[in-house]
């Protein structure tokens, strides 16, 4: 049986912000903050990826290579200001998978 060469962590982050946050808005400024700190080459390794949005408690799972964990956790923490909005990125859990992860919150 072969082995996946890609390990991955699902982040499970909420924004805690005074105006309502859109999933859209969400996924363009964390790319534009990896590409901002990490640049292109960057981003390719970090392959994120924006699995889930919450609308009713602004929050996400972002899926990102295992390798590339505490460079999200730095640009998660950069992000201060989503669409003119002042926010803070609160990363509550990290997991190996989304049923473990979906189980813990």
């Amino acid at each position: 049986m072969p082995v996946r060469d890609v390990r991955r962590r699902y982040i499970y982050a909420e924004v805690e912000s005074e105006e309502s946050i859109a999933e859209s808005l969400f996924r363009s400024t964390l790319d534009e903050k990896i590409h901002f700190l990490y640049g292109v080459t960057g981003a390719t390794a970090m392959n994120m990826r924006v699995i889930e949005w919450n609308d009713g408690n602004q929050a996400a799972i972002v899926r990102v290579n295992h390798n590339k964990l505490n460079e999200m956790r730095a640009t998660m923490a950069h992000m201060n200001e989503i669409g003119g909005a002042n926010v803070r990125v609160d990363i509550k859990r990290v997991s190996g998978t989304i049923k473990a992860l979906r189980s813990k919150i």
